[in-house]
């Protein structure tokens, strides 16, 4: 099996990288802009995560309400301009009775970062970027980072994951998305059929928040990444800003450990839950 954040395959000596999203309908019919905006951010952080340079978007727009239309378009113009990546494909379904926006990112790699290869006793980090903003919108909690800062510094924080999966530095990794860091450490490891240890006290984290909330935020930009140079995978986070450390290790035995000054819990049991929701 294979849950991971995009698909790819070769061509000629590249890899072609291709990711799909769709955002809630909540944010659509609520905050139109910023679910354009995500159908982007999300895409483009799906193939990044996997070592690849995001070149090209398409995407399929629903809703009878043009604002709702409007927004969401205006929202996908400014995700565009931000990552610097082309608009190929748009589709508009002018006549339902939902809202909704889905869509595809497409880029290329030199190596995949897969979510499958993460081993037994690779070191685990966690790299987010910290200069941004918290919000909660009901369920939805999202740090942004992103909005603020121009396309330049974007792709400079995103260019350390590229770096890291050319020069064969990890083994797997993901964008921390939708579950959280800790629900995406879970993914990981269930793609690849290993278990973890977590020490919450060693995840990076926003001064001014509480560390329940930030375990359940969508950041901006955040990745955990599996691999046996962690030194390497450091230093090159950090020199892109990124806040980045070492703060567990992947096990053998498919059980997300956490611990928190010195009290250890079991978070999850991957052989008999799945985060995916596949039957066990």
């Amino acid at each position: 099996k294979s849950y991971d954040d995009a698909g790819f395959l070769d061509v000629g000596d590249l890899k072609v990288v291709v990711s799909c999203d769709g955002i809630v309908e909540n944010l659509v019919k609520n905050a139109p802009l910023l679910a354009g905006y995500y159908s982007v951010l999300v895409n483009v952080n799906d193939v990044v995560a996997k070592g690849a340079r995001p070149l090209g978007f398409v995407s399929v727009i629903s809703s009878s309400s043009s604002r709702v239309r409007k927004k969401v378009s205006e929202g996908i113009r400014d995700g565009l301009e931000k990552y610097g990546i082309r608009l190929l494909k748009g589709h508009l379904h002018p006549d339902t009775s939902y809202d909704a926006v889905d869509a595809a990112a497409i880029g290329v790699a030199r190596n995949i970062l897969p979510s499958t290869d993460a081993k037994a006793g690779d070191s685990l980090i966690v790299a987010v970027d910290l200069a941004g903003k918290y919000d909660s919108k009901g369920w939805l909690k999202t740090f942004d980072s992103t909005t603020m800062k121009s396309s330049q510094e974007v792709l400079h924080r995103l260019s350390s994951m590229i770096e890291i999966a050319e020069r064969k530095l990890g083994h797997a990794a993901r964008d921390i998305s939708g579950p959280g860091i800790i629900g995406t450490v879970a993914m990981l490891c269930e793609s690849s059929n290993v278990g973890a240890k977590i020490d919450l006290e060693k995840v990076p984290k926003p001064n001014d928040m509480c560390l329940e909330d930030w375990l359940m935020a969508y950041p901006g930009i955040g990745f955990v990444i599996s691999t046996r140079q962690p030194t390497a995978c450091l230093h090159l986070l950090q020199c892109s800003k990124l806040s980045a450390a070492a703060v567990g290790e992947i096990t053998s035995n498919e059980k997300i450990w956490l611990s928190y000054r010195k009290r250890q819990e079991l978070f999850f049991d991957l052989k008999h839950q799945s985060v995916f929701g596949v039957a066990r």
